[in-house]
């Protein structure tokens, strides 16, 4: 695994439950899609007021016409390679309603035989932000 984390990132502020899984969740994909041999790298950083968590795995490319889909409930990418372990197609699609959640984003990237994915949330929580944490998520 390659970690990249720039020296001075500031502490973020949110729901730490929220954060938790979203990365639980995209690590658990990119040791599931990952060919053997091949690299999993986990970078952050701060632009601006917002941090950028990039988690990527190479060796293996998502298709363009499947990139615009990959999010979608039960979705699951097609021609399974023998190191997948399987999955319910909903992880993806749960990071994606818990960053817009934490009030950020997600998108997804493959090309030249690497797929990532970014999460951008803001470094501080709003107030209402605060108030959102505290309620439950509906998935």
């Amino acid at each position: 695994m390659r970690l990249s984390f720039v020296p001075d990132l500031p502490a973020i502020v949110s729901d730490s439950n929220c954060l938790g899984r979203i990365l639980t969740e995209l690590l658990n994909n990119a040791c599931k899609y990952t060919p053997p041999g091949e690299e999993i790298g986990l970078a952050a950083q701060a632009i601006g007021n917002r941090v950028h968590i990039r988690v990527s795995n190479s060796g293996v490319e998502i298709a363009p016409e499947e990139l615009s889909r990959i999010f979608g409930k039960f979705y699951r990418v097609s021609g399974g390679a023998p190191w997948n372990q399987g999955g319910t197609g909903l992880g993806l699609s749960l990071v994606q309603r818990l960053a817009v959640h934490l009030q950020g984003s997600i998108r997804a990237e493959s090309n030249l035989g690497q797929t990532g994915f970014t999460v951008e949330l803001p470094l501080v929580a709003e107030s209402e932000q605060e108030q959102k944490a505290d309620q439950p998520l509906e998935i």
